[in-house]
């Protein structure tokens, strides 16, 4: 379910050092890209929506590389260059995939950064293993729970067999126009989500599968929300049930001009709240502190 673009991008971040790797889980192989930054704030692992894949990070990895030690952006289990499988793909086996990939890569603790689906998988993870994570980044994420009726209709939006639907679903994932990538996103999206494995796992997904306000509850690591006003994919009340249920350390931010995908219109200014704040979630004796002279005085800047 790669697209030609795709799989350049691939080459292109793998000539700049983010390797390809595949890594053996009960599920199958699952691929990522690892790579090293150029700077001393913890690693960063990124985690994509339904559909997606590692590669749509690229402009995010190129503005937080040189801020971080690590990048991981591993492919979901059925998604990308990551195997479907054997069984199929359902809620299951992408959990389990999912679970066991983090558990492998995450060697410290870690920002965990997930954006539509991948946030729903980074919240949970998160309760299930709070001293992997450093802090979590949620953008405009989902598994907020629903009525039967009301999730059946939300992923009915996502059964998409003609190139109509296909455009209608670009249209809603930006605050903006998709411009020139407009039928590229199209074509990909409607070969996607026509694809049979990507139907098994949308079959699969029931009103017990989502999140609790007990989960929400359990975070205990700094946490830090951005959704978007222009959010059109994600039904409107969801994010009342995040800012209801989360811990009052939760930093949550409505962002103007900008839609379920905001991370790829606005990839800069998205890396720099994810950058600051991943430094505030370093403990202040480790930060480097550096004096300078200013006028007559002395001035101390904390820098991760």
């Amino acid at each position: 379910m790669m697209t030609v673009a795709e799989r350049l991008a691939r080459r292109v971040l793998n000539a700049q050092g983010y390797r390809s790797r595949f890594l053996s889980t009960r599920r199958g192989k699952v691929h990522m890209l690892d790579g090293p930054g150029q700077g001393k704030l913890p690693p960063i692992v990124m985690l994509h929506g339904i559909s997606a894949n590692a590669i749509s990070f690229t402009s995010l990895i190129r503005h937080i590389a040189p801020h971080t030690r690590r990048v991981i952006a591993p492919d979901c289990p059925g998604h990308g260059f990551s195997e479907t499988p054997a069984a199929g793909l359902d809620r299951d086996a992408m959990a389990d995939g999912l679970a066991e990939t983090l558990d492998q890569v995450i060697d410290e603790p870690s920002i965990i950064l997930g954006t539509s689906m991948g946030g729903f998988a980074a919240v949970r993870y998160a309760a299930q293993n709070p001293d992997r994570i450093r802090g979590l980044a949620l953008v405009c994420p989902g598994g907020a729970p629903m009525p039967a009726a009301q999730l059946q209709a939300f992923l009915d939006r996502f059964r998409i067999d003609r190139y109509e639907q296909a455009f209608a679903f670009v249209d809603r994932m930006f605050a903006g126009k998709a411009g020139l990538l407009r039928p590229f996103l199209a074509h990909g999206i409607r070969g996607r989500f026509s694809h049979p494995e990507m139907r098994r796992l949308l079959d699969s997904i029931g009103p017990e599968d989502m999140l609790t306000p007990e989960e929400l509850r359990a975070l205990s690591m700094p946490t830090l929300l951005l959704w978007g006003r222009e959010e059109r994919i994600l039904p409107a009340d969801n994010l009342e049930f995040f800012r209801t249920h989360m811990p009052d350390h939760a930093e949550i931010e409505e962002w103007s001009d900008f839609g379920h995908c905001g991370f790829l219109e606005r990839p800069e200014r998205v890396a720099r709240r994810i950058v600051g704040f991943a430094r505030s979630t370093v403990p202040t004796q480790h930060r480097l502190r550096v004096s300078t002279r200013v006028g007559n005085r002395d001035t101390l800047r904390i820098s991760a």
